[in-house]
């Protein structure tokens, strides 16, 4: 009885670690994310020049940013009014993300839409090179911290797990 219970509590704690390490990964998956509607949104307003509102209601519908709760929040309610302040709900809502990559995401909703072309094109440059910044910063913290995590999170389990027996 002792060793299942021991087995159990190893078990558990590696699940742990690796439930911490996969949040990590998904936060790499949104930024991904972002820097490609950052893109997307900067080829639809040099070549078409779309409404910011119209270009997010389509990008909703893409399965690439379905993830994204800020993009998902601008479309439903877009005809209301302000996108602004929906992009701001969705980013509060958007899961595995840092306070650095909040702050990021609200100053990017809050400049769309703002200017004219030029400006909005210089403002996704902008922008985008901060996503990357962000998103190398993912990368590394998934590949550094993510084994760390399922280390430590496997060793406290068997750790725990022996003292059980």
């Amino acid at each position: 009885m002792n060793i299942l219970l021991a087995v159990i509590i190893a078990a558990f704690g590696g699940f742990a670690g690796l439930f911490f390490s996969l949040r990590l990964k998904e936060r790499e998956k949104t930024m991904s994310s972002v820097l490609l509607l950052i893109k997307e949104l900067a080829v639809q307003i040099r070549y078409t020049n779309t409404e910011i509102g119209d270009i997010l209601v389509s990008a909703a519908k893409s399965e690439e940013y379905m993830d994204l709760c800020f993009v998902c929040e601008c479309s439903n309610l877009n005809e209301k009014g302000n996108f602004h302040l929906q992009w701001r709900e969705g980013v509060k809502k958007q899961p595995y993300l840092t306070a650095k990559d909040r702050e990021l995401l609200n100053m990017l909703g809050d400049s769309l839409g703002q200017t004219d072309t030029e400006g909005q094109l210089s403002f996704l440059e902008m922008y985008e090179e901060l996503i990357k910044k962000n998103l190398e910063q993912a990368a590394k913290d998934h590949a550094d911290k993510g084994r760390m995590y399922r280390s430590v999170g496997l060793l406290c389990g068997l750790a725990v797990g022996i003292m059980v027996l």
